[in-house]
């Protein structure tokens, strides 16, 4: 216990400063001291405004450097704008062309539709006209055969060869 109070008695003696052996007497300046000192000090400050009046002119054309490259970025941003608003056109011509197509497409669906009715019509109605003359001339010759087989008919009562040859046709 006693080794740890001299530790740390020993140790605050070094480590902890004491003012009163830090101080230090100095002497008092003259006029003409404080004069050249004044005056060091003023030419310093000048040389000091001269760097910072240097350095303000070298960030001014530093910034107009910098401005020209923005001008020129914005010209070509004005340019890409300009080819995106000539993209913009080509794609509404585009458009325009899918939809005239798409008309002329329809149209002509239409048109074809139209078309394959009246050729339908066409065939219906000549197919139908068809039938009814063939009913008639059907008919006709049916009539006639039938006044033909009639009058033969009457001959083989009193032509027996007649007679025999229309029952072998199943005529009589």
């Amino acid at each position: 216990m006693i080794r740890k109070i001299t530790f740390i008695l020993l140790f605050s003696l070094f480590f902890i400063p004491v003012r009163g052996f830090s101080y230090q007497k100095t002497m008092p300046l003259t006029d003409k001291e404080i004069i050249e000192r004044l005056t060091r000090l003023e030419e310093g400050q000048k040389a000091l405004e001269k760097e910072q009046k240097m350095f303000r002119e070298e960030m001014n054309e530093r910034f107009k450097g910098i401005d020209k490259r923005f001008e020129g970025i914005d010209k070509r941003f004005e340019d890409i704008d300009k080819r995106f608003e000539d993209i913009d056109k080509r794609f509404e011509e585009i458009d325009q062309r899918i939809t005239d197509l798409v008309h002329t497409a329809n149209t002509m669906m239409v048109v074809f539709g139209g078309l394959v009715v009246a050729m339908m019509g066409l065939v219906f109605w000549d197919r139908r006209t068809l039938i009814e003359k063939a009913k008639e001339v059907t008919v006709r010759h049916i009539e006639t055969e039938s006044r033909v087989i009639k009058v033969l008919k009457e001959l083989s009562k009193s032509d027996k060869k007649l007679a025999e040859v229309l029952r072998s046709f199943g005529l009589l």
